[in-house]
């Protein structure tokens, strides 16, 4: 089954071999493991922990373009690139975090914009100018200078991501936003209690808005339970989220592990491990075409109506 990946740190897999002189890593290191996961578009997200600055932003920002060019790859720009049955992996640009922003929102925005750049979140886990994550305080959501970053990328149709956002700035961001919002990689808190899952009541508001949910493989965000944070129990967070607002609302942001960490033992840690998560939607009882919809038709639907 073919899969849209919607958050894959491949800035962080890129990193370390761009500093020992090696280009093209995509292609060189990546491309049988995205072919053997059936990955057939992924995000490639610049990825910024939250002490970066806007000339760390651009540099980061280049590299991926530049690894994804040199690699022989197609870049996700419009609808109209969005091609059904790719020959190969094609690769949708996307920003984690935009702690470099302090100052001239409209332009820095349309330069990560003119990049290639169409989803982005504007922090992670840090409290930047724009928005407050995870880390920050729960009191502080948007600043105005973030509420004018969700206005101008509304303009662009740059897609704004709330993954990362605490509970106060995923609010004021759907408030903000005249657009549909994404959870590229988050799951449902009721069934795993960390911070970064997402609430039922955010799920609702969310899919009411027409938004989509990408579910996250990492394991400490599938389950409270060491014993069960593998594939199958991913995908009792799909069932979960699809009975509680809809199958539609529902696709795959994986944020594979194996991008910037150490190998372990988990069955959905790498692309390559992608179709555990499939045969773990079988077992929740989904039809070919709701598994169908979960892998890409969700996202490939999305894109081409608000991109």
């Amino acid at each position: 089954m073919r899969i849209f990946d919607l958050h894959a740190d491949l800035a962080e897999a890129i990193r370390p071999a761009y500093k020992n002189g090696k280009r093209s890593v995509l292609r060189n290191d990546w491309h049988s493991r995205f072919a053997k996961g059936e990955i057939a578009w992924t995000s490639a997200a610049s990825f910024f922990a939250g002490s970066e600055s806007w000339e760390d932003m651009k540099k980061c920002v280049r590299m991926v373009k530049e690894d994804i060019l040199s690699s022989g790859y197609s870049l996700i720009l419009s609808k109209e690139d969005l091609t059904e049955d790719p020959k190969e992996t094609m690769f949708l640009m996307t920003v984690e975090g935009m702690c470099g922003i302090h100052d001239n929102v409209k332009e820095k925005i349309q330069w990560l914009y003119d990049q290639g750049n169409r989803i982005g979140s504007l922090e992670w886990n840090d409290q930047n100018d724009l928005a407050t994550g995870n880390s920050g305080d729960p009191a502080r959501g948007l600043t105005e200078m973030g509420r004018e970053a969700v206005r101008v990328m509304n303009d662009l149709h740059m897609i704004v991501d709330v993954s990362h956002a605490n509970e106060k700035a995923f609010w004021d961001i759907l408030d903000t936003s005249s657009l549909p919002i994404i959870a590229t990689h988050s799951n449902a808190k009721s069934l795993c209690t960390v911070e970064r899952n997402l609430t039922n009541q955010q799920m609702r508001a969310l899919a009411g808005k027409g938004g989509l949910i990408g579910l996250n493989a990492c394991n400490m965000f599938i389950d409270d339970d060491p014993a069960k944070q593998d594939a199958r129990h991913l995908a009792k967070h799909a069932r979960y989220i699809a009975d509680l607002v809809g199958v539609e609302h529902v696709a795959c942001g994986f944020d594979f592990g194996a991008y910037y960490a150490e190998k372990t033992e988990y069955d959905i840690l790498a692309p390559e491990q992608a179709q555990n998560f499939i045969r773990g939607l079988r077992e929740k009882n989904f039809s070919e075409e709701e598994i169908q919809a979960i892998a890409y038709g969700n996202v490939m639907r999305f894109l081409k109506e608000y991109m």
